[in-house]
């Protein structure tokens, strides 16, 4: 036994501490899906170090923490421990039981344990692949992995074997060795690179050391005579400053002067501007309230002539109303007196209409005495007659009765005979439909069937479909975008001749050339080849290189001969077309040719690099012969150093060295496909790239035109399989509607033959009652005779007894006093309507009397106000008129003194227009004695630069009129410049002597001493470390083979044992047939596939993919239990690899398991029952309603014939 103990808490679903305690032998863990069973196996490889979060279902280490639920919160921090025995030493550790935990948080971080004491992941996953739990060696064998067993490649499957013999530590050591062989390699050659850099430099460093010494004289002499020079010449230059600056403070004085004038003018004349502000604007307030006075005025005068109109108008109208009032009067006196006779008629007229009313209310009452008896006899003969027509009704009503009900019986027993009649029918009906609906439903069956099938047909022809539209749409994206990259190319191949036809990057003369060339009308020239970049091909990671060392010669005209240039040259001056440098062939000599250096960094003598046409071999080297071209600059100057021809050499990145020493470089902006060659080059290389983009896009098209034919053809054999749908639907719908139509007819009959036999029921039971009724009915009748009869002696004589009542002359006495009293009444209503006018015409004079003295008091009073405001102003007018005059008294001095005030600004602002024009013409003096000052300054700086750069840094004689800071006192540091008013003979000539000389040294590193030193010393490690890293390549080379060595031999001894050992299982799983493994390349083992052959009892040689389900599955086991029994683990976890078993192979499979379990640790996660009952503890793992995982173990101890029941 290896595994004692997994504990969790946290760790997925089991959210409490729950341990696993494991006996040995075969131990079984089941429960339902979805309760956690998995997890165990989950929980055992994430603490062996498991870091693919794949393998255990999640994916992050977030999803290793019970993530709560309803009835639960979620945790924070997951663990798990495992307990493993190690009293026999297995593991590498001084521990007889070895605990390794791991925890984890939300935030992502892990912890490892070991025995309590935290550790690095690194030294968990060294311990255990010491020991045979490496990551990959099969501890957790998943339902996923017996299938990959199968479906694995042959190479793939090799794994397998290698896991089993142990060989990836050997592995994992040799790709360790080769690493550091390749590293190794790697940076011996980087040592073999940076020596081959470095020696050629100290022979440089040597040089630059022994010509220091000779500049540095050089310069000390040249310092000496520059400070005498520079002396002299700064000695003029404060002398012109100060001349220049007395000049500029002369003229700024009186500059200053004039300007003290101007602001006195423009004080004063501020003055005056102010004082003639404020009068004018006195005079304007003065204006206004003036205007404003005689506006009122105005007004004043205009209302007093409207307000004595107006009483005028008054007057008049108030004699008018008074002269009306009169007629009036008499009007209301005499309409009043009408009045007073309507009221008398109608007083009288009333009285004879009350004494009329009277009389008819007497007769009313006696004639509603006699109607009232009279009424009572009426209704006492009535109710006897309503009392004899009750009875003779009800008397025919029961005969009625019992003549329907004597039908009614003779009708049910008809309506019985009919009714058993088609009860009977209705039952042939429904027996006979029986097999009619059960030939529909099989048809109909079928044709959902059929349907079905054709619908996978139709689903898996759209699949194509997409992918045929799929494929459509890659072509065509495919096609526009090869067609852009021949756009692309036609048109960059269009700009660049078009460029080359316009001569675009030649000069003048040799565009005219070139364009004469490519236009048919042009010049005749004749013997032109062409420029010297058109005929030249050179490689594109030289083109810049050549540019440079070629320059303005890329534009060289090649001819022919010397007449040919001739001609050109005439031409050219004729048609003003520029100058143009020709190249004849018949006249040009190349110099001696040099040898081609050598060495690192060198890439070859220009002339050999470059392509061009046999006849202009001679051109090439007179261009390039003496041309070298390196990879850098310190390359380009030990060739220059060490060449005695001295030759120009041109870098890879354009920098140039002449043979003078001279040196040109820096950065390029433009790319190199933009300059002369690589456009060249573009012009021959495009063509061919436009051929092969038009094939691309013919075959494109093509493959398009088949996608395209291929999808027309699924589509319509997808309009074909719609159309056998849509047949199909239609027979299934007509078939459906049959039986429907068939069902509905069933149930009709049903319901037909349920109603019938319920109207049975029902016409006996009414026959029964129709008989008892009819005898009631018969009684009834008699009682109603005998009751009829009475009523009939007593109706008549009620009606005797009322015949002898009349009040006929009551009746016409009262209807001709109510005639008489309607008459009195209509004149009562005319003489009140009479009334009623007169009335009206009294109020209406009364109205218009009361409205004319309103209206003449309203004017009396109007007329009495208007009198009052026309005195008031008559009083207005008076103090407005006085008010004038006053202002016009103000006015008038006012205006005489700012006409005074006019005349002397006038005067003033004529003397400020003359002071400015002086002082305009000081300023301009002033501004160029200014400019000559700063000349003086800008010269004396300019001289400070000379100086501080030919001579460093000195101190100088300083000027007043210098705006400069005071110096640093730095006289201990820096000497002075001495002032020399006279140079000596002879100086001049000696400075460019000296300069000449210094300048032919070139540039010398002055530390060059120093940096030689350093420099060997590096050279002396670097090869040092060279003889180093061989030595331990060759160690490196020779592990690595010894590890091949061994990886091969334990591989075949341990293929050979899985082998044998898979044969055997083979036979025993499957109670017969036979099963090997073959290496697919028996020569090479270490580079071999594995497959399989199998042949299951009775049965043939098949192929992998065409075995069962079952077999696959016996298959993989039997390899798996080979591997195990070869190199057993020290335990092992199945997690449901008998899922596809039947009952006969789970039998094998479990007797196979416990002789297994004999060497490994087994711990078997499963749901079937035959594998259940091999195991020596049982786990059963339940899920409660927090979604939290709970263990109950069994423990099967054959304890005295009874087991154990161990609840955890």
């Amino acid at each position: 036994m290896r595994l004692k103990q997994l504990e969790l808490q946290g760790y997925k679903t089991f959210a409490a501490k729950t341990d696993f305690v494991f006996q040995g032998g075969l131990t079984a863990i089941i429960g339902p899906n979805g309760s956690g069973k998995s997890n165990v196996a989950d929980a055992i490889q994430w603490v062996l170090g498991e870091q693919t979060y794949g393998r255990l279902r999640a994916k992050r280490s977030e999803d290793m923490i019970f993530s709560g639920s309803n009835e639960r919160a979620r945790l924070g921090m997951a663990q798990a421990s495992l307990t493993l025995d190690n009293s026999d030493g297995w593991l590498n550790v001084d521990y007889g039981e070895v605990v390794i935990t791991r925890r984890t948080y939300r935030s992502g971080e892990n912890e490892y344990y070991l025995n309590g004491t935290r550790v690095r992941l690194r030294d968990i996953s060294e311990l255990l692949a010491q020991s045979g739990l490496a990551k990959r060696t099969y501890t957790v064998i998943g339902q996923g992995l017996v299938d990959q067993a199968l479906s694995l490649k042959p190479d793939e499957r090799r794994a397998l074997i290698e896991e089993a013999a142990g060989i990836t530590g050997h592995q994992a050591k040799r790709a360790t060795a080769l690493r550091e062989l390749e590293e190794t390699r790697t940076n011996l050659q980087r040592a073999q690179d940076i020596l081959g850099e470095i020696e050629p430099r100290l022979r440089y460093l040597k040089v630059q050391a022994r010509r220091a010494e000779e500049r540095m004289q050089v310069q000390a002499d040249l310092d000496a005579q520059l400070r005498l020079w520079y002396g002299h010449r700064w000695r003029r230059a404060l002398d012109d400053l100060e001349r220049a600056h007395g000049q500029e403070r002369e003229v700024r004085t009186l500059v200053e002067a004039r300007q003290t004038r101007l602001h006195q003018l423009d004080q004063r004349d501020g003055e005056l501007r102010q004082r003639y502000g404020e009068l004018r604007n006195q005079l304007g307030d003065w204006h206004r309230e003036s205007s404003l006075l005689h506006r009122r005025a105005e007004t004043a005068q205009r209302e007093l002539a409207v307000g004595n109109e107006r009483l005028r108008q008054l007057e008049a109208r108030r004699l008018d109303l008074l002269a009306e009032l009169a007629p009036l009067q008499e009007r209301l006196h005499s309409q009043q007196q009408q009045v007073q006779s309507a009221e008398s008629a109608r007083n009288a007229e009333q009285a004879g209409l009350r004494e009329l009313q009277s009389a008819a209310a007497a007769l009313q009452a006696r004639l509603d005495a006699v109607e009232n008896e009279r009424r009572t006899r009426q209704s006492q003969l009535a109710a006897i007659q309503r009392r004899q027509a009750q009875l003779q009704g009800e008397l025919a009503a029961q005969e009625r009765k019992l003549l329907e009900q004597e039908s009614r019986t003779a009708t049910l027993g008809e309506e019985r005979q009919r009714l058993e009649a088609e009860v009977a029918a209705a039952q042939a009906s429904q027996a006979e439909l029986t097999p009619q609906r059960a030939a529909l439903q099989a048809r109909l069956a079928e044709l959902e069937a059929e349907g079905a099938q054709v619908t996978e047909r139709r689903q898996a022809l759209l699949q194509a479909i997409a992918q045929g539209e799929a494929e459509l749409a890659r072509h065509d994206q495919q096609l526009a975008s090869l067609r852009r990259n021949a756009d692309r190319l036609h048109d960059q191949l269009d700009l660049l001749q078009r460029l080359k036809d316009e001569g675009e990057g030649y000069s003048g003369g040799a565009r005219s050339v070139m364009r004469s060339l490519s236009d048919p009308r042009g010049a005749p020239l004749r013997g032109i080849i062409g420029a010297v970049a058109d005929q030249l091909q050179v490689p594109a990671e030289l083109e810049l290189a050549i540019e440079t060392a070629l320059g303005g010669r890329l534009q060289d005209i090649i001819v022919e001969q010397w007449s040919d240039a001739e001609r050109a040259i005439e031409w050219l001056k004729r048609t003003n077309g520029g100058r143009a440098t020709f190249l004849p062939l018949d006249t040009l000599r190349a110099g001696q040719p040099m040898k081609p250096p050598s060495g690192p960094g060198v890439v070859g003598l220009a002339s050999q690099l470059v392509k061009a046409e046999p006849r202009l071999a001679r051109l090439v080297d007179y261009l390039l012969g003496r041309v070298v071209v390196t990879r850098d600059l310190p390359t380009a100057r030990r060739v220059l150093d060490s060449t005695p021809e001295r030759p120009t050499v041109v870098t890879l990145e354009g920098d140039i060295v002449r043979p003078g020493g001279s040196v040109s470089g820096g950065s390029v902006a433009a790319r190199r496909d933009q300059g002369v060659l690589g456009r060249e080059r573009s012009l021959r290389e495009l063509p061919e790239q436009l051929r092969q983009a038009a094939a691309a896009v013919t075959a494109q098209e093509q493959e398009r035109q088949a996608s395209h034919e291929a999808l027309r053809q699924q589509r319509q054999a997808l309009g074909e399989l719609d159309q056998t749908l849509a047949g199909l639907a239609r027979r299934r719908q007509s078939e459906s509607a049959a039986l429907a139509q068939l069902q509905g007819q069933a149930s009709q009959i049903e319901q037909q033959v349920r109603r019938g036999q319920q109207r049975l029921a029902g016409a006996g039971e009414e026959q029964r009652s129709l008989a008892g009724r009819a005898e009631q009915i018969r009684q009834r009748l008699a009682e109603l005779a005998g009751q009829l009869e009475r009523a009939s002696q007593e109706s008549a004589a009620a009606a005797a007894s009322l015949a002898e009542m009349d009040a006929g002359e009551l009746t016409a006495e009262l209807m001709q006093r109510r005639a008489d009293a309607n008459v009195a009444t209509g004149r009562v209503a005319s003489q009140q309507t009479l009334l009623h006018s007169q009335q009206r015409l009294l109020a209406q004079v009364q109205d218009e009397l009361r409205d004319k003295q309103t209206r003449a008091d309203a004017l009396a009073q109007e007329h009495e106000t208007l009198q009052t405001h026309v005195a008031e102003l008559h009083g207005g007018d008076a103090h407005l008129t006085a008010e004038i005059e006053r202002y016009a008294a103000l006015i008038e001095p006012a205006e005489a003194a700012l006409a005074s005030l006019e005349a002397e600004r006038t005067s003033l602002s004529a003397d400020e227009n003359e002071q400015r024009k002086q002082l305009q013409g000081e300023e301009q003096s002033h501004n160029r004695t200014l400019l000559a000052l700063q000349r003086a300054r800008d010269e004396l700086e300019h001289l400070r630069g000379e100086i501080e750069h030919d001579v460093g840094l000195v101190e100088l004689e300083e000027s007043e009129a210098l705006d400069t800071q005071q110096p640093l006192p730095l006289r201990p540091l820096v000497e002075r410049l001495p002032v020399v008013d006279v140079l000596p003979d002879g100086i001049e000539p000696e400075i460019k002597r000296l300069r000449l000389q210094y300048s032919r040294l070139g540039s010398v590193n002055p530390n060059a001493p120093e940096e030689y030193a350093a420099a060997q010393e590096r050279f002396e490690f670097l090869t040092s470390q060279s003889a180093d890293l061989r030595t331990a390549a060759e160690t490196l080379e020779k592990v690595v083979g010894e590890l091949d060595e061994v990886m091969k031999r334990e591989f075949m001894v341990t293929y050979r044992a899985v082998a044998r050992e898979f044969k055997e299982r083979f036979t025993v799983l499957f109670g017969g047939g036979a099963a090997q493994l073959v290496l697919t390349e028996p020569d090479d083992p270490m580079n071999s596939g594995i497959d399989i052959v199998a042949r299951p009892p009775g049965k043939r040689v098949q192929a992998l993919p065409l075995l069962s389900g079952g077999e696959r599955s016996l298959t993989a086991a039997a390899l798996i239990l080979a591997i195990l029994k070869v190199s057993p683990p020290p335990f092992c976890i199945l997690d449901e690899v008998d899922a596809a078993l039947d009952e006969a192979n789970v039998d094998r499979f479990r007797a196979a398991l416990r002789e297994a379990a004999q060497d490994t640790q087994f711990i078997v996660i499963t749901h079937n029952r035959g594998t259940i009952e091999a195991a020596d503890t049982i786990y059963g793992i339940s899920m409660g309603s927090d979604s939290v995982s709970q263990a109950l173990s069994l423990h099967l101890e054959e304890m005295d014939g009874q087991r154990e029941l161990v609840p955890d």
